[in-house]
């Protein structure tokens, strides 16, 4: 029906290019309000708008079609769309969707994007996976990218703020790999991390914790391993995330579990 609201290109009769297109328009804006998004995204196309093609495609859904679309495009607002929508989905878990979101901000040459993107990825690698080698090798990606941007205000203090960070992701990376090695460095590490101010915000203290007071019991060192799992409590942090139910019962039976 859409099809036949618009006359062919060199047809008898056929409005100029300006108003075909205005017509083109119309149709697809009449799609949109129904619903079908493919067929507005596709007027939109003849009539030479691309972007609201796009747009109509976001509302459809169809990620094939927008990683499509976007891919042929050529045209940084629409990469940046994209990019955008995938950010939606589940890309840590799908590693073609995390690429194209790289991918369509790498060509929009948006470094803002890219910096925020990377950020978020650190963020979900410690959060959902106490990966914490993986978050650094993001942050150093972010660190990159804010290099690149253009001079913004205030960059130079969130430059700071993420090198600070890195170097707080960095230690803590470095104290995890030498339990078996270092153990004593690595508790002297940990406690030094503790006292740094807002380390909060690159990683999880209870994390910190956790290494220490795993060490100190396999060790059968319950009094120092008892004596943390208290300075937990005291900053309050929920355990259960952190340490094993029966550990935190043979250090302090007397303590409820949490």
């Amino acid at each position: 029906m859409a099809e036949s609201c618009v006359p062919p290109l060199g047809a008898p009769g056929a409005e100029d290019e300006v108003a075909r297109a205005s017509l083109l328009a119309k149709v697809a804006k009449c799609c949109k309000r129904q619903g079908n998004y493919h067929l507005a995204s596709k007027k939109y196309v003849q009539a030479g708008d691309k972007l609201k093609a796009m747009k109509c495609l976001l509302k459809s859904g169809d990620t094939e079609k927008i990683i499509f679309f976007g891919g042929v495009s050529r045209t940084k607002e629409i990469y940046i769309l994209a990019a955008n929508y995938l950010q939606t989905l589940d890309w840590h878990s799908e590693p073609e969707i995390m690429k194209n979101i790289v991918g369509f901000y790498t060509k929009a040459k948006a470094q803002d994007q890219l910096t925020s993107f990377y950020d978020a990825c650190a963020q979900v690698e410690i959060d959902e996976y106490r990966d914490y080698e993986k978050a650094l090798g993001a942050l150093r990606e972010a660190e990159v990218h804010l290099n690149k941007g253009g001079r913004v205000q205030g960059k130079e203090s969130k430059l700071a703020l993420l090198q600070t960070r890195i170097a707080q992701v960095d230690a803590f990376v470095s104290a995890r790999k030498m339990v078996k090695t270092e153990p004593e460095t690595m508790v002297s590490m940990c406690h030094e991390l503790l006292e740094q101010q807002d380390v909060e915000a690159a990683i999880r203290v209870g994390d910190v914790y956790a290494l220490m007071i795993e060490w100190f019991y396999s060790q059968r060192q319950m009094e120092q391993a008892h004596t943390l799992v208290e300075k937990m409590r005291g900053r309050g942090i929920i355990l259960s995330p952190y340490l094993d139910s029966e550990m935190v019962q043979v250090r302090a039976p007397s303590c409820a579990y949490v």
